[in-house]
């Protein structure tokens, strides 16, 4: 009996330590999460569009069938955006309509005076859904809380902060101006220059001399995250007729004299002699248009005011040209240029020879080699990827997958602006005189390939456009209507020691440092009152990985997009 009774109080005193190591185990567990949270990373949603579509608020998702090509669409056809709205319009007679979208890839004449009020497509592939399109979440992010403890953040990363307007909500934009610097947009473009020691935090309107001023070039890594596709070959629809109308809604933007390109996703010319393919700038022109944006037509009417969401579309000259190049013989000279701002300029690949130049326009005057350098030969019957760049005033040719030769050019804000718009000086120192599409005619880019020394096929070629930061206005009072947060030489965004300039990437759709026009209560008193920047302590950390993308569904079950994850540039 008394063995037993010691048998048992050993188990008793077995199941107390068992259920006190648990215990103990749970509160470290749950103490070690709380710590990750707050120091290390945590995970987030994106709600909106600003990023897009590097990253993806709440979206519709769409596929050519046609093309192949996929892409996303922002949720305007929820009414209020809510999703809990089914999707679909009921219309008099009870016939209920989805929304109206059209096929990117084939899009032309997509410019802002071109839009009819009417809100009809000029041209390409209208889908119109039979059956609802389901609204899908906005991608779910980590973030790096502990990054911004040990060093200082960095232009070009994608952040998180809290919105100085609105402290208890969360912003995702990308950081463009650093501590102590001066921004200035400029063409769509990033200038710097390091805060004069006369000017307070805030705004400025004293841009002084454009020797001061330096263009912020993107790292590669960021650049190639930041190519929008314009075009590119693979493509082009299977069929150009509407297969219910026979309505020709495609013709390919790239053409020239002896080539092959009509409604063919691989071009040709059998011409050893010099031969010209020349892009389609009237029909498809290059602008900062972008997909995600598109709300154009659908069932009900669209307004076609500024409020409404429909954006001003800029020309773009911040572009890549790429090619597969598959010659018949090995001694091909091939030559990439990108006319614009009143200059050439031009990539040549020759007897693995590279180089990068330029010219002004209409001169028949020597180049200016801007660099130069050797590069792998073409070889007979194998394709080669070339890729030409000419982005925030730099040259670069890539050959398979590896750059070759890189140069740039050094403008200043000013004389940028005297190359893309013909004005200087006084002539824009008016209030938004920076803001009129019109005034960038000099920036629409004219661009072409040339070949000779041997018959050539091209596959998968491509046109790809920059991110291009609009000059918005301010919307809210009291500055409505006036020039935007860094936008105009009356107003250059002036960093103080520990404040951020940040933007997003879907610029047109993009509620940022451009337009804050207040700064929340809590934050003016306890932190900093200096309107349009992000302060060091409001920085919660820098976003690096999309790790459950929207799910897509199978019938009534979720599926994770795995093919989405990725890393955040």
């Amino acid at each position: 009996m008394v063995r037993a009774m010691t048998q048992g109080t050993k188990h008793d005193k077995k199941s107390e330590g068992s259920v006190k190591d648990t215990v103990i185990s749970m509160v470290i567990s749950l103490a070690m999460a709380l710590i990750a949270k707050i120091y290390v990373v945590e995970a987030f949603v994106i709600p909106t569009g600003s990023m897009a579509p590097t990253l993806l608020g709440q979206h519709m998702a769409f596929r050519s069938p046609e093309t192949g090509y996929s892409w996303t669409v922002n949720p305007w056809y929820y009414s209020g955006q809510a999703p809990l709205s089914p999707q679909g319009v009921v219309r008099a007679g009870g016939v209920r309509e989805f929304p109206i979208v059209s096929d990117p890839m084939t899009l032309s004449a997509v410019f802002g005076e071109r839009i009819p009020a009417n809100n009809m497509y000029p041209t390409g592939l209208n889908l119109d859904p039979r059956e609802p399109v389901a609204l899908r979440a906005g991608d779910r992010i980590l973030v790096q809380k502990y990054l911004y403890f040990i060093s200082s953040p960095k232009r070009w990363d994608v952040v998180v902060f809290k919105n100085p307007e609105q402290s208890r909500e969360n912003y995702i934009k990308r950081l463009i101006g650093l501590p102590n610097e001066q921004v200035w947009l400029v063409d769509g473009d990033v200038f710097v220059r390091e805060r004069p020691a006369n000017v307070d935090p805030g705004s400025s309107n004293d841009p002084g001399e454009d020797s001061e001023w330096s263009i912020a070039r993107k790292p590669d890594l960021v650049q190639r995250e930041l190519w929008r596709t314009v075009f590119s070959s693979e493509y082009t629809p299977l069929s150009p007729l509407d297969r219910r109308t026979g309505r020709r809604f495609f013709t390919t933007p790239w053409s020239g004299d002896g080539w092959e390109t009509a409604d063919r996703r691989v071009f040709r010319t059998d011409r050893a002699e010099r031969t010209e393919l020349v892009w389609d700038h009237e029909n498809w022109p290059v602008t900062d248009w972008e997909a995600y944006n598109d709300q154009r037509r659908g069932a009900g009417d669209v307004s076609m005011g500024r409020s409404s969401g429909v954006k001003p579309v800029y020309p773009v000259s911040d572009v890549r040209v790429r090619a597969g190049v598959l010659p018949e013989r090995a001694d091909i000279r091939v030559e990439a240029t990108v006319e614009a701002r009143g200059h050439v300029f031009q990539g040549v690949l020759e007897n693995g020879r590279a180089v990068v130049r330029m010219r002004e326009q209409g001169s028949d005057g020597a180049w200016t080699d801007l660099a130069s350098g050797s590069a792998p030969g073409f070889r007979a019957g194998r394709v080669t990827n070339v890729e030409f760049w000419h982005v925030d005033q730099s040259l670069h040719l890539w050959v398979d997958g590896r750059r070759v030769v890189e140069g740039s050019y050094s403008w200043g804000p000013k004389e940028r602006l005297l190359h893309s718009t013909g004005r200087h000086g006084s002539d824009y120192s008016s209030m938004n005189a920076l803001s009129p599409v019109s005034l960038y005619e000099r920036s629409k880019p004219r661009i072409s390939w040339s070949f000779e020394g041997s018959a050539v096929e091209l596959h998968r070629v491509g046109l790809d456009r920059d991110v291009w930061y609009q000059p918005t206005p301010y919307y809210d009072p009291p500055q409505t209507n006036t020039p935007g947060f860094g936008t105009h030489p009356w107003n250059l965004a002036t960093m103080g020691p520990d404040h951020f300039f940040v933007l997003g990437d879907n610029s047109p759709s993009s509620r940022d440092a451009r337009m804050w026009t207040g700064v929340d209560r809590d934050v003016a008193q306890q932190i900093d009152d200096t309107r349009g920047v992000v302060h060091r302590n409001l920085m919660l950390g820098k976003a690096f990985y999309v790790y459950f993308p929207a799910p897509r569904s199978m019938g009534r079950i979720p599926i994770p997009d795995f093919g989405t994850m990725r890393w955040i540039r």
